[in-house]
């Protein structure tokens, strides 16, 4: 994005007005640079499934929420940059404290964006929870 570079702030409004369901999920921006996002989920009992394990539901959620993130750092704010595919690979199960997620966009064509997320334990970076890549697609691109 050059000098008009993507701020935290600018960022947590425009995600708060696009996607208000982030502030309901407990997902918050950590970190916000050229190409990447750190993203946080809060432990919540709402999110467990059996086990007291954070549903993977929740934490597909949380890697294409920190993936759109990071690609809006590289684009700018464009709501219509859409999901195209997501796959993730569950390593361990997340239990009991706050899960991070930090996306990488490792290509931004024209028109589709692509990725990688990894999410892990806040408390413990080597406790690698998921892994996942993902693409997405600029509409207008």
């Amino acid at each position: 994005m050059g000098e008009g570079r993507l701020t935290k702030e600018a960022l947590e409004q425009f995600i708060k007005a696009q996607c208000p369901c982030v502030e309901e999920f407990g997902i918050t921006c950590e970190e916000l640079g050229s190409g990447y996002a750190v993203l946080r989920l809060r432990y919540d009992e709402r999110w467990l499934r059996p086990g007291k394990y954070i549903f993977g539901g929740m934490l597909m959620t949380l890697a294409d929420i920190a993936m759109y993130c990071a690609i809006l750092s590289v684009i700018g704010l464009k709501p219509m940059t859409v999901t195209n595919e997501l796959k993730i690979n569950f390593l361990r199960p997340a239990v009991g404290g706050d899960v991070l997620a930090r996306a990488e966009v490792l290509k931004a064509g024209r028109r589709i964006v692509y990725g990688e997320i990894r999410l892990f334990m806040a408390d413990d970076a080597k406790k690698l929870i998921a892994h996942a890549t993902s693409s997405y697609i600029q509409p207008d691109g």
